[in-house]
């Protein structure tokens, strides 16, 4: 009986890598892959400077820029910022300098 049950195993386990072989098991669909088009660099971004008041952090500076939510996600925001000021985190802007903020 062992020795049935091992066969069966062994020909279902032949038959199933066949049939990812000659068929796969991904749609066609979701095979594909689709490139998308990026943004043009920061150089031809627009954008306005600001000088940091106590207690103004980037997104107070957006958020009063649009006077009120900002249109486009945080993580937007702080991928501009950071091309616009070679990298700088948000995290590490100080009292007094000016910065530049993409505007949208």
């Amino acid at each position: 009986m062992k020795k049935l049950a091992g066969f069966l195993f062994i020909m279902l386990l032949i038959y199933s890598i066949y049939h990812d072989i000659q068929h796969g098991t991904l749609p066609a669909a979701v095979s594909a892959v689709q490139v998308e088009e990026t943004e043009p660099p920061a150089a031809d971004k627009s954008y306005f400077e600001k000088k940091i008041q106590p207690g103004e952090t980037v997104l107070s500076v957006m958020e009063k820029q649009f006077d009120g939510p900002v249109p486009v996600p945080i993580t937007t925001i702080v991928n501009d910022f950071q091309e616009l000021n070679n990298g700088l985190d948000p995290k590490e802007i100080q009292l007094g300098k000016s910065y530049k903020f993409p505007e949208y």
